[in-house]
Protein backbone atom coordinates (compact mmCIF):
# COMPACT_ATOMS: atom_id res chain seq x y z
CA UNK A 1 0.00 0.00 0.00
CA UNK A 2 1.38 3.40 -1.14
CA UNK A 3 2.12 6.40 1.64
CA UNK A 4 1.81 9.57 -0.54
CA UNK A 5 4.00 12.15 0.81
CA UNK A 6 3.17 15.38 1.54
CA UNK A 7 3.98 18.05 -1.58
CA UNK A 8 6.96 19.95 0.12
CA UNK A 9 8.55 16.30 0.23
CA UNK A 10 8.42 15.79 -3.70
CA UNK A 11 11.96 15.22 -4.45
CA UNK A 12 12.81 15.00 -0.60
CA UNK A 13 15.74 13.29 -0.95
CA UNK A 14 17.48 14.98 -3.40
CA UNK A 15 16.52 18.05 -1.53
CA UNK A 16 18.24 16.51 1.52
CA UNK A 17 21.36 15.69 -0.37
CA UNK A 18 21.25 19.48 -2.15
CA UNK A 19 20.31 21.78 1.26
CA UNK A 20 19.92 19.22 4.28
CA UNK A 21 16.64 18.69 6.39
CA UNK A 22 17.27 17.08 9.79
CA UNK A 23 21.30 16.55 9.46
CA UNK A 24 23.63 17.48 6.63
CA UNK A 25 22.56 21.76 6.38
CA UNK A 26 24.68 23.91 4.87
CA UNK A 27 25.04 26.29 8.07
CA UNK A 28 27.33 29.39 7.21
CA UNK A 29 26.87 31.19 10.78
CA UNK A 30 27.30 30.38 13.92
CA UNK A 31 24.81 28.18 15.86
CA UNK A 32 24.99 26.37 18.78
CA UNK A 33 22.06 24.62 20.86
CA UNK A 34 21.30 22.27 23.67
CA UNK A 35 18.06 20.70 23.74
CA UNK A 36 16.92 18.04 27.13
CA UNK A 37 13.88 16.39 27.97
CA UNK A 38 12.44 16.85 31.43
CA UNK A 39 11.38 14.08 33.80
CA UNK A 40 7.38 14.43 32.58
CA UNK A 41 8.83 13.85 29.14
CA UNK A 42 8.57 17.74 27.56
CA UNK A 43 11.84 18.89 25.19
CA UNK A 44 13.44 21.80 26.12
CA UNK A 45 15.65 23.78 23.40
CA UNK A 46 17.77 26.88 23.76
CA UNK A 47 19.27 28.06 20.94
CA UNK A 48 21.80 30.85 19.50
CA UNK A 49 22.94 32.09 15.87
CA UNK A 50 25.58 34.48 16.01
CA UNK A 51 25.30 36.49 12.51
CA UNK A 52 26.60 39.81 11.53
CA UNK A 53 28.17 40.26 15.02
CA UNK A 54 25.00 39.69 17.16
CA UNK A 55 23.83 36.95 18.71
CA UNK A 56 20.20 36.09 18.58
CA UNK A 57 18.57 33.32 20.90
CA UNK A 58 15.33 31.41 20.91
CA UNK A 59 13.87 29.08 23.73
CA UNK A 60 11.73 26.58 22.59
CA UNK A 61 10.09 23.76 24.60
CA UNK A 62 7.90 21.28 23.06
CA UNK A 63 5.59 17.91 24.58
CA UNK A 64 4.62 15.33 21.76
CA UNK A 65 2.39 12.78 22.85
CA UNK A 66 0.52 10.19 20.92
CA UNK A 67 -3.00 12.22 21.07
CA UNK A 68 -1.50 15.83 20.96
CA UNK A 69 1.57 18.09 20.75
CA UNK A 70 2.17 21.76 21.97
CA UNK A 71 5.18 23.61 20.87
CA UNK A 72 5.58 27.34 22.31
CA UNK A 73 8.94 29.47 21.34
CA UNK A 74 10.49 32.90 22.35
CA UNK A 75 11.97 34.10 19.93
CA UNK A 76 14.61 37.48 21.47
CA UNK A 77 15.15 39.45 18.44
CA UNK A 78 11.39 39.69 18.00
CA UNK A 79 10.39 39.48 21.37
CA UNK A 80 7.47 37.27 20.21
CA UNK A 81 5.85 34.14 21.19
CA UNK A 82 4.87 31.54 19.14
CA UNK A 83 2.78 28.80 20.23
CA UNK A 84 1.06 25.65 18.42
CA UNK A 85 -1.04 22.98 19.37
CA UNK A 86 -2.58 19.96 17.54
CA UNK A 87 -4.51 17.00 18.08
CA UNK A 88 -4.05 13.59 16.50
CA UNK A 89 -6.49 11.50 15.26
CA UNK A 90 -9.10 13.52 15.86
CA UNK A 91 -11.31 11.15 12.66
CA UNK A 92 -9.22 8.07 11.02
CA UNK A 93 -6.32 9.84 9.64
CA UNK A 94 -6.99 13.77 10.60
CA UNK A 95 -5.19 15.92 12.40
CA UNK A 96 -6.06 19.43 13.63
CA UNK A 97 -3.89 22.17 15.06
CA UNK A 98 -4.01 26.12 15.36
CA UNK A 99 -1.22 28.27 15.77
CA UNK A 100 0.18 31.94 16.45
CA UNK A 101 2.29 34.57 17.74
CA UNK A 102 1.90 36.58 20.62
CA UNK A 103 1.04 39.59 20.54
CA UNK A 104 0.10 39.74 16.83
CA UNK A 105 -3.57 37.96 16.77
CA UNK A 106 -3.96 38.28 13.33
CA UNK A 107 -0.99 35.62 13.04
CA UNK A 108 -3.72 32.97 14.07
CA UNK A 109 -4.14 29.73 11.67
CA UNK A 110 -6.27 26.77 11.72
CA UNK A 111 -4.58 23.84 10.20
CA UNK A 112 -6.32 20.70 9.43
CA UNK A 113 -4.46 17.00 7.95
CA UNK A 114 -5.55 14.24 6.70
CA UNK A 115 -3.74 11.18 5.92
CA UNK A 116 -4.68 7.83 4.18
CA UNK A 117 -4.07 5.16 1.70
CA UNK A 118 -2.89 6.70 -1.43
CA UNK A 119 -3.95 10.57 -0.28
CA UNK A 120 -2.23 13.09 1.84
CA UNK A 121 -4.04 16.58 2.34
CA UNK A 122 -2.72 19.63 3.99
CA UNK A 123 -4.82 22.59 4.49
CA UNK A 124 -3.79 25.90 6.83
CA UNK A 125 -6.45 29.33 7.05
CA UNK A 126 -5.90 32.36 8.55
CA UNK A 127 -8.20 33.19 11.19
CA UNK A 128 -9.36 36.55 9.88
CA UNK A 129 -12.42 38.51 8.24
CA UNK A 130 -10.38 37.75 5.22
CA UNK A 131 -8.20 34.37 4.89
CA UNK A 132 -5.88 33.53 3.21
CA UNK A 133 -6.11 29.65 2.28
CA UNK A 134 -3.36 27.57 1.82
CA UNK A 135 -4.15 23.76 0.56
CA UNK A 136 -1.66 21.07 -0.89
CA UNK A 137 -2.68 17.49 -1.92
CA UNK A 138 -0.60 14.29 -3.13
CA UNK A 139 -1.88 10.62 -4.41
CA UNK A 140 0.61 7.63 -4.58
CA UNK A 141 0.24 4.11 -6.26
CA UNK A 142 2.69 1.57 -5.87
CA UNK A 143 3.53 -0.96 -8.79
CA UNK A 144 6.39 -3.17 -7.95
CA UNK A 145 7.89 -1.22 -5.74
CA UNK A 146 8.19 1.49 -7.59
CA UNK A 147 5.84 4.95 -6.13
CA UNK A 148 3.94 7.17 -8.54
CA UNK A 149 3.04 10.20 -6.63
CA UNK A 150 1.19 13.09 -8.28
CA UNK A 151 -0.12 16.74 -6.27
CA UNK A 152 -0.71 19.85 -6.31
CA UNK A 153 -0.93 23.20 -4.07
CA UNK A 154 -2.76 26.15 -4.02
CA UNK A 155 -3.04 29.45 -1.95
CA UNK A 156 -6.01 31.51 -2.29
CA UNK A 157 -6.55 34.84 -0.65
CA UNK A 158 -10.02 35.67 -0.01
CA UNK A 159 -9.40 39.58 0.54
CA UNK A 160 -8.34 39.79 -3.11
CA UNK A 161 -10.29 37.39 -3.87
CA UNK A 162 -7.53 35.47 -6.03
CA UNK A 163 -5.14 32.74 -6.20
CA UNK A 164 -1.77 34.22 -4.99
CA UNK A 165 0.43 31.44 -5.71
CA UNK A 166 0.03 27.28 -7.23
CA UNK A 167 2.39 24.82 -8.46
CA UNK A 168 1.61 20.99 -9.82
CA UNK A 169 4.00 18.29 -9.40
CA UNK A 170 4.65 14.60 -9.88
CA UNK A 171 7.11 12.19 -8.64
CA UNK A 172 8.54 8.91 -8.96
CA UNK A 173 10.29 6.40 -6.30
CA UNK A 174 12.45 3.32 -7.22
CA UNK A 175 14.33 1.33 -4.73
CA UNK A 176 17.79 3.18 -6.05
CA UNK A 177 16.89 6.39 -7.08
CA UNK A 178 14.24 9.50 -7.24
CA UNK A 179 12.86 11.43 -9.71
CA UNK A 180 10.70 14.59 -9.51
CA UNK A 181 9.24 17.38 -11.61
CA UNK A 182 7.34 20.76 -10.44
CA UNK A 183 5.97 23.60 -11.78
CA UNK A 184 4.86 27.21 -10.17
CA UNK A 185 2.67 30.27 -10.71
CA UNK A 186 6.12 31.86 -11.05
CA UNK A 187 6.66 29.74 -14.64
CA UNK A 188 9.78 28.15 -13.19
CA UNK A 189 10.26 24.55 -13.85
CA UNK A 190 11.92 22.46 -11.47
CA UNK A 191 13.33 18.88 -11.70
CA UNK A 192 15.06 17.29 -9.06
CA UNK A 193 17.07 13.50 -9.37
CA UNK A 194 18.56 11.45 -6.94
CA UNK A 195 20.36 8.01 -7.04
CA UNK A 196 21.89 6.28 -4.06
CA UNK A 197 25.28 5.19 -5.79
CA UNK A 198 26.14 2.57 -3.05
CA UNK A 199 24.50 2.30 0.09
CA UNK A 200 26.90 5.03 2.00
CA UNK A 201 27.18 7.30 -1.56
CA UNK A 202 23.89 9.59 -2.73
CA UNK A 203 23.98 11.64 -5.46
CA UNK A 204 21.52 14.56 -6.03
CA UNK A 205 20.68 17.29 -8.80
CA UNK A 206 18.43 19.86 -9.50
CA UNK A 207 17.82 22.03 -12.65
CA UNK A 208 15.33 25.26 -12.59
CA UNK A 209 14.18 26.87 -15.82
CA UNK A 210 11.86 29.75 -16.25
CA UNK A 211 9.87 29.91 -19.12
CA UNK A 212 9.33 33.85 -19.24
CA UNK A 213 13.23 34.70 -18.47
CA UNK A 214 15.24 31.58 -20.23
CA UNK A 215 17.08 31.57 -17.17
CA UNK A 216 18.43 28.31 -16.10
CA UNK A 217 19.66 27.21 -12.48
CA UNK A 218 21.73 23.71 -12.21
CA UNK A 219 23.41 22.49 -8.48
CA UNK A 220 24.74 18.79 -7.84
CA UNK A 221 26.38 17.75 -4.68
CA UNK A 222 27.33 14.75 -3.17
CA UNK A 223 26.49 12.95 0.20
CA UNK A 224 28.49 10.44 1.61
CA UNK A 225 28.13 8.18 4.80
CA UNK A 226 31.12 7.60 6.24
CA UNK A 227 31.85 4.21 8.89
CA UNK A 228 32.22 7.03 11.98
CA UNK A 229 28.54 7.47 11.46
CA UNK A 230 29.90 10.63 9.95
CA UNK A 231 28.22 12.80 7.27
CA UNK A 232 30.48 14.81 4.33
CA UNK A 233 28.70 16.78 1.41
CA UNK A 234 30.11 18.45 -1.91
CA UNK A 235 27.70 20.97 -3.78
CA UNK A 236 28.40 22.64 -7.18
CA UNK A 237 26.15 25.31 -8.03
CA UNK A 238 26.55 26.50 -11.70
CA UNK A 239 27.28 29.81 -10.83
CA UNK A 240 30.45 28.77 -9.61
CA UNK A 241 29.77 28.44 -6.01
CA UNK A 242 31.13 25.34 -3.77
CA UNK A 243 29.95 24.21 -0.52
CA UNK A 244 31.46 21.74 1.52
CA UNK A 245 30.49 20.40 5.07
CA UNK A 246 31.62 17.37 7.47
CA UNK A 247 29.10 16.60 10.40
CA UNK A 248 30.20 14.49 12.87
CA UNK A 249 28.37 12.40 15.21
CA UNK A 250 28.92 12.83 19.11
CA UNK A 251 28.05 11.01 22.15
CA UNK A 252 24.51 10.14 22.03
CA UNK A 253 22.46 12.02 19.18
CA UNK A 254 25.00 15.17 19.44
CA UNK A 255 26.77 16.31 16.18
CA UNK A 256 28.57 19.12 15.46
CA UNK A 257 28.64 20.09 11.65
CA UNK A 258 31.39 22.24 10.00
CA UNK A 259 30.67 24.33 6.24
CA UNK A 260 32.33 26.43 4.05
CA UNK A 261 31.62 28.01 0.88
CA UNK A 262 33.92 29.54 -1.66
CA UNK A 263 33.34 30.74 -5.65
CA UNK A 264 35.96 28.42 -7.97
CA UNK A 265 35.41 31.91 -10.42
CA UNK A 266 36.51 34.16 -8.11
CA UNK A 267 38.90 33.08 -5.45
CA UNK A 268 39.73 36.44 -4.24
CA UNK A 269 36.30 36.61 -2.76
CA UNK A 270 36.28 36.08 1.11
CA UNK A 271 34.95 32.40 1.98
CA UNK A 272 32.21 31.94 4.09
CA UNK A 273 32.42 29.65 7.15
CA UNK A 274 29.79 28.15 9.58
CA UNK A 275 29.63 25.72 12.64
CA UNK A 276 26.99 24.59 13.88
CA UNK A 277 26.78 22.80 17.91
CA UNK A 278 24.30 20.40 18.49
CA UNK A 279 24.08 19.41 22.20
CA UNK A 280 21.21 16.79 23.13
CA UNK A 281 21.12 15.63 26.49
Amino acid sequence: MATAPAFGDLGRTAKDVLYGGREGLFQFNNVASITTRTADGMDFAVKGVHRDGKLDTELKGTYDTSSYKIIATLAQATGKLGLSAAAKEVAPGVTVGVSGTLPDVDSAKLAVDYVAPHVTLKTSTSLTAAPKVDAAVTTAFNRSGRNVVAGAEVSYDAAKGTVSKWAIGSGYTAADYQLAAMLNDKKDVSLLIAHSVQSDLIVGAEAVRNLESAETALAAAVQRRLASGALQKVKVQHTGIVSVLHEQILEGKSKITLSGQFDAKDLSKAPKYGMGLDLKY
